[in-house]
């Protein structure tokens, strides 16, 4: 086999043309921000075009800008804008640019954060983030985490985590969450073996919030049938509303009854940041783990969520790893591939370090305070028009509501013309097994002008 010159780097460029390279792509991201309200926040599904439409693999070289260009224009474009001032569907992602950078930063690096030989200073850097993010949750000072890719790998590892504590036979396990509780504690559930069957789904009360007495019926019933309840699950920040459960009174019961209190705060947690999010998240504090995901309303790109628990040593013991071929990576500060299931891993820390070093604490404490009161603007406008039935009321930045007289098919319509026509994106949820449109309100740049204009628009299309 013929070796390659010494002098000779085939996935390489000359320095000259990568720093051209780069000026160009970076230009062209800051010129997608600068005219970003100016696209549909979700484009529309074009049916022709699937893999077959992209160029086949070349055997040689071809021109790397004509390849960003794809990228940009053709590959990209397709899907959510999930950054976009009016992206109200679900849970958005509005990033920012100082974050993209370190994402540039960390990738340009190959940054490596799996162990402390690997990546000192990056782990160092996500430990120190970590400590930020456990001291706005005001948790305890042994509080350990770790990042991962967000709340659904959060809970799995969490839910990891808590088994390895508290669970003698997965088969018997069972849990307690309500009918809107996230459906990645369903999922995690059947991939760490526990019986489907014993997670126990309850009944929301009228503000689709989780109630203690509820778990305390299911409890003794399980008992009675020789089943081992293991764990409550509270929501700080349902996706369907953004109720929160009573998290204080599911502390309660969790330390009365010996259950581990799981928190799922992916979106709502950095609410606590501000006067009225603290108030509503009271209890937060108080959780056996809690995940939340700064990809959200702490406006970070894509991928990044965090895992807390108060149980120092608890991640590695569930994520312990070893191998000869590891035998000479021992012996630092921490190893993060201890603390969850990537060995493997980049380093996710450095956009929220980097971004909060730039912008300041206090500049995402009053992005958080705006989304909040972009809700209630919203409430306030549907509830000067007769026409307009507020469901569930603005909460941690989320309002539902549907057109009086609306059935669900017409619900569902109105949302459905409402995105196709490209102004704005809200989304659907099930409420009372009814159909209603919601709008979630967490994006810094959105405006009460995007507010009155979405639902303006709604109304032209019911």
């Amino acid at each position: 086999m013929a070796l390659l010159s010494p002098s000779v780097d085939p996935l390489s460029l000359p320095p000259d043309e990568l720093r051209r390279l780069g000026h160009y792509v970076w230009d062209r991201l800051v010129d997608r921000w600068e005219h970003l309200d100016e696209q549909p926040p979700i484009a529309p599904v074009d049916p022709d075009f699937g893999p077959h439409s992209l160029a086949a693999c070349p055997d040689g070289p071809t021109d790397p800008q004509a390849a960003i260009d794809e990228l940009f224009d053709e590959i990209l474009p397709r899907g959510q804008r999930a950054d976009h001032p009016r992206f109200f569907a679900r849970i958005g992602s509005p990033s920012n640019p100082i974050s993209v950078l370190a994402d540039l930063i960390g990738a340009g690096h190959n940054t490596f954060a799996g162990s402390w030989t690997g990546g000192a200073g990056a782990s160092a850097v996500e430990l120190a983030t970590l400590d930020w993010l456990r001291d706005w949750m005001g948790m305890p000072a042994s509080t350990e985490g770790v990042l991962v890719s967000g709340g659904s790998v959060g809970t799995l590892t969490a839910l990891a985590a808590a088994a390895q504590a508290r669970v003698d036979s997965r088969d018997q396990a069972t849990a307690y969450v309500q009918e809107h509780t996230h459906s990645a504690v369903a999922k995690a559930w059947r991939i760490l073996g526990f019986n489907p069957s014993n997670l126990r789904v309850l009944r929301a009360d009228p503000s689709f919030r989780l109630q203690p007495a509820a778990i305390e019926a299911a409890l003794g019933i399980d008992r009675d049938a020789g089943l081992e309840p293991f764990a409550v699950i509270g929501s700080a920040g349902t996706t369907s509303t953004g109720s929160v459960d009573p998290l204080n009174d599911l502390a309660d019961l969790a330390q009365r009854e010996g259950l581990w209190f799981h928190v799922d705060g992916a979106y709502g947690a950095p609410a606590r940041l501000t006067p009225q999010g603290a108030e509503l998240l009271a209890g937060i504090e108080r959780a056996d783990s809690l995940v939340l995901d700064p990809h959200k309303w702490l406006f970070q790109p894509y991928e990044i969520g965090a895992v807390l628990t108060p149980h120092a040593g608890l991640l590695q013991q569930a994520f312990t790893l070893d191998g000869a071929y590891l035998r000479d990576t021992r012996g630092g500060v921490v190893e993060f591939r201890e603390r969850g299931p990537q060995l493997t891993r980049g380093s996710r820390a450095l956009k929220l370090h980097l971004s909060l070093r730039t912008f300041g604490l206090d500049a995402f404490k009053a992005a958080i305070a705006h989304g909040i009161a972009l809700a209630e603007h919203a409430e306030a406008l549907l509830e000067q028009d007769p026409e307009w039935e507020v469901v569930s009321p603005a909460t941690l930045a989320v309002i539902c509501f549907r057109r009086r007289g609306h059935s669900d098919e017409q619900t569902d319509a109105m949302v459905r013309r409402t995105i196709e026509d490209g102004y704005t994106a809200p989304s659907t949820t099930l409420l009372h097994d009814r159909s209603v449109a919601r709008l979630c309100t967490i994006n810094p740049r959105s405006t009460e002008r995007d507010i009155e204009g979405t639902i303006e628009r709604m109304g032209r299309f019911s």
